[in-house]
């Protein structure tokens, strides 16, 4: 599946391209199609309008929602500079088509906005195509002395599954190195996924190996012959 972008048109070839960018670059879950258009009203508002999947409405107020024809149709208006940045356009778009990654208290964004972009970027990069959902990430800041600042991550894996999954990272400094360590987590998983399987089909093997009857009377004799009793 794939999102397609039927109109973009907000009065600037610039933004246009920019918008149409980061649309491509955000994407769309595998199993989900979507579509999305663009458009901007006389008052200069961006008119953004997606067709696709459904959401959990409690999660995505902030845009109205219709259904339609077997599809859902969300409906939001960007008003003024701040929500028509391309990092806030990003984050907001990501949100609803990601839902499945959830990002909760971040403070880095009031140490650095960049910076918490940034390790939220790289956080879903690689969650994202992760067989978990939803998942709830979370941030935390560790300041040492005056001028020592790191950072930790979160992640919460709540579903009705057996075995939910919940990991935190070291203490990091980068977003490459919070990358570097989730990913090696993430690895680890997987490999406990394909053993927990195995160990499990061989305990019901052994389950199913029905346990050696006692020997009939009329056959007792027979058997200590064979045995040399």
């Amino acid at each position: 599946m794939a999102l397609s972008i039927s109109r973009m048109a907000v009065g600037d070839p610039e933004i246009d391209q920019r918008l149409r960018q980061i649309l491509q670059a955000v994407g769309v879950p595998a199993s989900e199609d979507w579509s999305a258009s663009i458009t901007c009203s006389r008052g200069g508002a961006w008119e953004v309008v997606l067709d696709g999947a459904p959401r959990a409405k409690s999660d995505h107020v902030d845009w109205e929602i219709v259904q339609r024809d077997g599809h859902v149709r969300f409906r939001k208006m960007f008003l003024g500079r701040d929500e028509q940045g391309p990092d806030h356009f990003r984050r907001v778009i990501r949100k609803l088509l990601w839902e499945s990654v959830q990002f909760k208290e971040n403070p880095i964004q009031k140490v650095s906005p960049v910076l918490g972009e940034a390790f939220e970027e790289t956080v879903w990069n690689i969650l994202r195509h992760e067989d978990m959902n939803p998942i709830q990430v979370r941030f935390g800041v560790w300041r040492e002395g005056p001028d020592g600042m790191k950072f930790v991550c979160k992640v919460e894996y709540a579903s009705n599954r057996r075995v939910p999954w919940s990991w935190w990272s070291g203490l990091v400094r980068t977003p490459q190195d919070l990358a570097n360590e989730l990913s090696r987590a993430l690895a680890v998983r997987r490999k406990r996924q394909v053993v927990s399987p195995s160990l499990s089909g061989l305990r019901r093997v052994r389950r199913a190996v029905p346990a050696p009857g006692p020997v009939p009377p009329s056959q007792a004799p027979a058997v200590a012959d064979r045995l040399g009793a």
